[in-house]
């Protein structure tokens, strides 16, 4: 799971204000052969507001365990 609990407990949308994000991670295709092949190795951290459904993607390598992500969080929210 690694950093979509920090996103959860911390994440504020930027949007709406609303404190109740989902955080999830998703994985997509790169260019060229691994697309051909549909070899997913591209993960990310996608946080979306439940309320109004904006979303951002963070890469998962960045943010892949809790003290990388609290980190994040630190400099986005400035605490």
């Amino acid at each position: 799971m690694g950093g979509e609990k920090a996103f959860e407990a911390r994440w504020v949308c930027p949007k709406c204000g609303a404190p109740n994000p989902r955080a999830r991670r998703i994985a997509v295709t790169g260019a060229g052969l691994s697309r051909l092949l549909n070899w997913q190795h591209i993960e990310y951290v996608a946080v979306s507001c439940k309320r109004c459904g904006y979303t951002e993607l963070y890469d998962a390598e960045v943010v892949g365990d809790e003290r990388k992500a609290m980190g994040i969080l630190d400099l986005i929210l400035g605490g």
